[in-house]
């Protein structure tokens, strides 16, 4: 029979827990590393302890013992002054990262019970939903029987229960485009809100596949803690979003807008999915935790990709495109990490059958580190057999203690780091103090967005957007003596004032805001404009330098579970705001992707609420346009931007003000000017919803 155990579903993330730690159960003395030698495709299976050489971090290692294993069974075994023989139990995790369920699963599983599965094997099922442990015997045949047909029930029922958001969110996707589609040459207003709607979508299938490196890492942990040999076989299926077929696409363009055009065509870049997990802490996790993990990609989809998703009828406007992103080489790589394999195929029996072989025998070494200390690093392993050629496959390391993987660690002092050669001045070490306090801030602050992020919303308030444009000049001129010497002539092709010839345009919108299972809809009525009455529904910000959208979200993008991940943070200082102790933390991301904004955030310490976010301008999508605007004019962009949350309803904060400044400096003067102000004053709110419950599976 199967029973329930508490192991956090790996992949989806709405409900996070906080960051875990790994950890070592007690001081290494003797490190294990399971080793597969392979001659071409062959397993070699004559080595000797004498012939391995064990390096880590790149010093040569004494080896304790050298044992021959197949399955779990220790074959032979050299081990001086060792009296105890390894533990050889095997714990097997079958892993279902599905949105669709395939017959062909069935096949695997019987696979695994008839030829994988052996007596005294402990194993765990996990899908979507839930984790299984089989508690049962298999040594009867009535036995294996019963386990297989639970096994392959509790895969269907659960793949089926959490496939029904995955296919409602591509029903949409298609409605979307087929609206998009049907739109006539008048319809810009019906185009554009299905095109958001489009995105929208979009971004709430991501959120549903997004892979969560904290459950990832407390998984490897409580894996780490079995004896004996752990092996993971993860089942990936291959996704597909929705997309304009090649005719309609063509027809789209044929009567859109330009700006049309080139939303679609930057909606349609997004297919590929950059993975946004950090591989190397993932491949460390598994790899301290001597767990090998097999990747298996299912390349096979129960939908035609020609046909409607629904009534598998043809379909001329949308396909369902494969995803191109790297994710297989992600996988791949934490595989190889952990001494496991990576592969690809329509058929999982084959998959599984394949990773289950090249698991069922390896060698498993020991070796005393010289000089050990608990210095709480990642200590790479090395094997090699001695003067061989062979194909080896191992763990990558191991760390010496207790490491935590979120949040990161506060960056090495600099005495600490390889000498440069210029003379740069040293920065002192992270006071361990502010080090805690940032850490349970962030902590506090990660369960803030998950609050916000699951929480239903529906509130209306007024919305008043103020563009000013100032009169200062800009030092521009045909060389750089003109511009050092600072004298102020106008900036050419510069749009200092708006098609009427104002320079300062104000517009009140009431503004609406829903939120609902994770998608978030923004509509405005604009109802005044430069003093005078409007009434017009589903307006579009009348901007012309910024424009902005889900400011209520950002906190989530800097400081949720995920963007953690992406982000190391810095304390900045402690201060003191409305009566509450607010602390002050800087972000930056691992990997200038520009993916998505960055910055400082003032957090209220108690609760971890984001009172005030000063955003990086660096981060701006189209930042680069900006520095292309001040390399024609020889100038320096100096753009400031912020977002102050100022009302407060059932725990979660909203938006009073955002502000971005547009300024610029000489390229080595003093002077400054401000070319552009845009103000966006929030009051008025009035609540019809909301609801921050949240219900952890």
């Amino acid at each position: 029979m199967l029973r329930g155990v508490s192991y956090v579903n790996l992949f989806f993330i709405f409900f996070s827990i906080f960051p875990q730690q790994l950890s070592h159960e007690v001081r290494v003395v003797n490190i294990a590393v399971p080793v597969r030698v392979y001659d071409g495709g062959k397993f070699v299976d004559s080595l000797k302890l004498d012939d391995f050489e064990v390096y880590e971090d790149g010093q040569p290692q004494p080896i304790q013992a050298a044992y021959y294993i197949q399955k779990n069974d220790v074959k032979r075994g050299e081990a001086p002054g060792r009296t105890a023989a390894p533990v050889a139990s095997r714990h097997f995790v079958l892993l279902f990262q599905m949105m669709e369920y395939l017959p062909e699963l069935n096949d695997a599983i019987n696979l695994f019970f008839d030829e994988i599965l052996r007596n005294g094997d402990s194993v765990d099922l996990v899908t979507p939903r839930k984790t299984y442990r089989l508690a049962g015997s298999v040594a009867t045949e009535a036995g294996r029987r019963k386990a297989k047909q639970e096994f392959i029930s509790k895969v269907r029922q659960d793949i089926l229960i959490d496939s029904g958001a995955y296919n409602s969110i591509i029903r949409d996707m298609v409605h979307n485009l087929e609206a998009i589609q049907d739109a006539q040459l008048d319809e810009r207003s019906d185009r554009t809100l299905q095109l958001n709607a489009y995105r929208d979508n979009f971004q709430r299938l991501e959120a549903l596949q997004a892979i969560d490196l904290t459950k990832m890492s407390a998984f490897a942990a409580e894996l780490k803690k079995s004896p004996g040999a752990k092996h993971v076989f993860l089942f990936f299926q291959q996704d597909r979003v929705p997309q304009f077929s090649t005719r309609a696409l063509m027809d789209f363009v044929s009567h859109a807008s330009p700006e049309e055009v080139l939303k679609v065509q930057e909606l349609m870049s997004q297919v590929r999915r950059d993975v946004p997990i950090d591989r190397e802490a993932i491949e460390k996790a598994f790899a301290d935790a001597s767990v090998d993990v097999h990747f298996l990609y299912i390349t096979r989809t129960r939908k035609d990709i020609g046909l409607d998703v629904d009534r598998q009828t043809a379909n001329e406007t949308a396909v369902m495109a494969p995803r191109t992103g790297d994710i297989y080489n992600a996988f791949r790589d934490i595989a190889a990490a952990t001494g496991g394999t990576a592969d690809s195929s329509w058929n999982p029996a084959e998959l599984l059958k394949k990773a289950a072989a090249a698991s069922e025998q390896y060698y498993l070494l020991y070796y005393r580190p010289r000089g050990y200390s608990d210095d709480g690093k990642f200590h790479e392993i090395k094997v090699k057999v001695k003067n061989r050629n062979y194909r080896i496959s191992h763990r990558a390391g191991y760390f010496a203690k207790d490491v935590p993987v979120e949040p990161p660690p506060a960056p090495e002092p600099e005495s600490e780091k390889p000498a440069s050669k210029s003379k740069a001045k040293e920065s002192p070490p992270p006071d361990p103090a502010q080090t805690a306090e940032m850490t349970a801030v962030l902590a506090k602050s990660a369960a803030y967005c998950r609050k916000l992020e699951n929480a239903a919303l529906n509130f209306v308030c007024n919305e008043t957007v103020v563009e000013l444009f100032l009169d200062a000049g800009i030092p521009i001129g045909g060389s750089i003596e003109n511009i050092d010497n600072g004298s102020p002539i106008s900036l050419m092709n510069f749009k200092r004032a708006h098609k009427d010839g104002r320079r300062s345009s104000e517009w009140t919108y009431d503004f609406q805001l829903i939120r609902k299972d994770g998608t978030t809809q923004e509509r405005r009525t604009l109802v005044r404009e430069n003093g005078e009455k409007r009434q017009e529904v589903n307006a579009e910000l009348k901007t012309t330098r910024f424009i902005h959208r889900n400011v209520l979200l950002g906190p989530i993008g800097l400081l949720s579970e995920k963007a953690q991940l992406r982000h190391t943070y810095r304390f900045v200082k402690e201060d003191r705001m409305d009566g509450d102790t607010i602390v002050v933390i800087e972000a930056t991301p691992r990997e200038k992707t520009g993916a998505s904004l960055f910055g400082k955030a003032w957090i209220r310490k108690r609760d971890g609420a984001v009172v005030r976010i000063e955003w990086e301008p660096s981060s701006m999508e189209n930042y680069a346009a900006i520095e292309e605007f001040a390399l024609q004019v020889h100038v320096i962009p100096k753009i400031a931007f912020a977002s102050e949350y100022g009302f407060e309803k059932s725990g979660l904060r909203f938006p009073n003000v955002y502000e971005v400044t547009e300024a610029y400096t000489g390229l080595r003067t003093s002077w400054k000017n401000v070319l552009s102000k845009t103000t966006v004053t929030y009051k008025d709110y009035k609540f019809f919803q909301v609801e921050t419950a949240v219900d952890f599976r």
